[in-house]
């Protein structure tokens, strides 16, 4: 085994000397004891403030505190879902999120309340859509959830930016951040900027960043691979700009924001496929890619007005655009006859309103209550670089929805909660035609290429609703009971785009044609979420644990196809769960936090009516366990070490397997006052060699990739 550099011991000693200490001083700390049984408000899971014990079903919260000290770790926005959201898939490590689900289904990711997620064209490029730097904190939804429309199957990620504060009197920070695993081209450098001011009038936030990546390597010490389509994080460079201002006038208030986030590939480096048959990994050697650098950008604009006392009522509105491009790299997409090799591009276009009133009290029963519209235009397509051909139609989404939702407290200890959304959705599609290798068979065995797209135009009406108690057994301790609905479309444009069948493939008999009026694999899925579990909140604890049943009568899978490429599958799905998170206040000094998940998931491969069969993995996240410790050694000095295990699972039916592993993270903070803040902190500190999640369970040569080693980071940041 290798040893471990000083570096690494002397945080890690730092930290079990200051747990001993804690603990033998717990006895005497504990009128100094932090509390945690103060609220805790969100605002995701109702659209209107709520304190989070008064929610029918689990809610995960990730503050301030809790992104920098996981970004010290590891700058990566999926990570910190990873480690601390349970039932989260495992981070891939790569610009792409494909595969990676909440609760086994899609998780709507929203910034500040506008999705950022593709409804007609799913690329998995929406795992990036801000810098971490902005954030003030995250809001997790875990569970099927209708309350901001179209896409929480499997529940909400809201990335809430910074805002100005009192005390913010032209408060300006600068830092930054450098990441080596000290092999060569492994440097990371990161640089943000802010500028906060806040006062009764007016408050500004301004805010840029610019994050350069090295190489990933993994715990042999050899460069993590690439893949050449899909692209990376690593070798890239991402800039972020954002502004937030807003007005005060009496009791109303009009905000402006805008953020442009950008990544692009460096393109120093080409991959070399790994052989996951012989258990060799990718890696890459140096060189160039032909054709545009792999690149993500998201660039979009809010408005937003609210009054605190219209008709004793609140009243907000947002107005939101936003622009998104994604381009991936070349690949043998065989768009005519001649032409093989091109580069496919994702754009698409947002704008919306979401109007929401809100009243407490109107029976007198501690009861709140919000009443609303959303309106959300999507226009989508995939298409080529150099060709210009369409790999998907021209596609619209027109989603307009009218929603009410409230709670009411029937006696003191019962809190009863609900709410009803409607629905209707109308997509357009243009007629087009298919690339040459996306056409059908015809009943000769013949290959039809550039086959005909019909198009038109489908409309999609559905009542979706959601019903809840919470139950006070104690001042500390309340039962939950929740029944909940999301809704979804399915990949569009996967479908639209036709069956990949390049050289060979087997007949497709019937109508050549692709008609997008007739397709019943287009239509929605509606998701029921069914979960009971309790929470515990003292001075010391705080205890979520639950368990749920979630069903998609008519899901929308990804199943592996022989060709190594995924197909959009109808079949019912059943997905049973249960997850445990707790922290634990041991003093003022040490609190200690664990969490636990294990999840389970079947389709009908035979559309009997009735599972039968397992999950393809790539939909669900392994049985998994996280402890931490975090420990304030000196009002200056703070500590944490995180321990995640992710647990052996497997596949018979699809033949898939995966080996878990357990990864150890360590961080240490020094407060130097008037000078500063200085965190130093380690990924991965045993360099445990792994491959990861989605690699073991993809099979495919593009795929097979390590995961990082150890990297150490050292961050600076100066207020002034």
């Amino acid at each position: 085994m290798k040893s471990l550099s000083l570096a690494i011991v002397l945080p890690l000693s730092l930290i079990a000397l200051s747990v001993n200490q804690a603990v033998a001083n717990s006895a005497i700390d504990t009128e100094n004891t932090q509390k945690f049984a103060g609220e805790t408000i969100v605002i995701t899971a109702t659209r209107y403030q709520q304190d989070v014990d008064k929610i029918p079903g689990a809610i995960t919260v990730i503050t301030e505190d809790d992104i920098a000290k996981q970004i010290s770790i590891s700058d990566d926005l999926t990570s910190v879902l990873a480690n601390l959201v349970p039932s989260m898939t495992p981070s891939r490590q790569k610009l792409s999120n494909q595969g990676e689900n909440l609760r086994g289904r899609t998780a709507l990711i929203l910034v500040d309340g506008v999705p950022q997620n593709n409804p007609l064209r799913n690329g998995n490029r929406y795992g990036y859509p801000v810098d971490s730097s902005t954030l003030e904190r995250i809001e997790v939804v875990n569970g099927a959830s209708a309350v901001h429309g179209m896409g929480a199957t499997g529940g909400l990620i809201n990335y809430i930016t910074m805002s100005a504060k009192e005390g913010d009197n032209f408060k300006q920070t600068i830092g930054l951040r450098i990441n080596d695993s000290f092999s060569s081209d492994s440097t990371s450098t990161k640089t943000w900027y802010n500028l906060r001011h806040f006062d009764e009038q007016f408050d500004i936030v301004a805010a840029a960043s610019w994050h350069d990546q090295g190489i990933y390597y993994d715990g042999n010490g050899h460069p993590i691979g690439m893949n050449s389509i899909q692209g990376e994080t690593q070798d890239s460079t991402a800039t972020n700009f954002f502004l937030k201002t807003g007005v005060n006038f009496g009791e109303q208030r009009l905000e402006f924001s805008t953020n442009h986030y950008e990544l692009e590939s460096n393109n120093n480096y080409v991959p070399i496929k790994g052989n996951f048959n012989d258990g060799i990994v990718g890696t890459v050697e140096k060189g160039a890619s032909t054709g545009e650098p792999i690149s993500n950008q998201v660039e979009a604009y809010n408005i937003n007005y609210s009054h605190d006392n219209l008709a004793d009522g609140g009243l907000t509105v947002q107005f939101f655009y936003q622009e998104f491009d994604a381009i991936y790299g070349e690949a043998s997409w065989r768009a005519t006859p001649t032409v093989i090799r091109d580069q496919g591009i994702i754009t698409s276009t947002k704008k919306g309103v979401k109007l929401a009133y809100s009243q407490i009290d109107l029976l007198n029963l501690d009861d709140s209550w919000v009443f609303g519209i959303d309106v959300l235009d999507d226009s989508t397509q995939q298409r080529l670089v150099a060709t210009g051909l369409g790999v998907t139609p021209e596609m619209s989404y027109l989603g307009v929805s009218p929603f009410a939702q409230g709670d009411i407290l029937v006696n003191d200890a019962l809190r009863l909660t609900g709410g009803l959304r409607y629905e209707t959705t109308t997509v357009d599609v243009e007629n087009d035609q298919t690339l040459y290798s996306y056409g059908l068979y015809d009943e000769d065995g013949n290959p039809h290429g550039q086959v005909d797209i019909i198009g038109g135009e489908q409309d999609f009406n559905e009542l979706v609703f959601n019903l809840g108690a919470v139950y006070e057994l104690t001042d500390e301790m309340n039962v939950f009971a929740g029944f909940n609905q999301g809704f979804g479309l399915p990949d569009i444009g996967r479908v639209l785009r036709g069956n990949w069948i390049g050289d060979q493939g087997q007949p497709l008999n019937g109508d050549i044609n692709i008609d997008f009026n007739t397709m019943p694999a287009v239509k929605p899925v509606v998701t029921d979420n069914y979960e009971i579990g309790l929470n515990y909140t003292d001075d010391q604890w705080r205890v979520t644990a639950s368990t749920y049943y979630s069903l998609a009568k008519d899901g929308a899978n990804l199943s592996l196809n022989s060709g190594g490429t995924y197909d959009v599958v109808r079949q019912r799905t059943e997905i049973t769960g249960a997850e445990f998170t707790a922290k634990y206040q041991l003093n003022e000094q040490l609190s200690l936090q664990a969490l636990y998940s294990t999840i389970k998931g079947e389709v009908d491969s035979n559309s009997d009516g009735s599972v039968d069969s397992d999950m393809d993995l790539k939909n669900i996240s392994p049985d998994r366990f996280m402890f931490a410790a975090n420990f304030d050694a000196t009002d200056n000095v703070s500590t944490r070490i995180q321990v995640n295990t992710l647990m052996d699972s497997e596949n018979n039916d699809k033949e898939q397997q995966f080996d878990g592993y357990t990864l150890v993270d360590a961080s240490i903070k020094y407060d130097l006052q008037k000078y500063g803040r200085l965190t130093f902190a380690v990924e991965n500190v045993m360099d445990k060699f792994y491959v990861g999640y989605f690699s073991q369970i993809r099979k495919h040569p593009s795929y097979y990739f390590s995961g990082k080693g150890r990297n150490y980071s050292l961050s600076y940041e100066f207020n002034f």
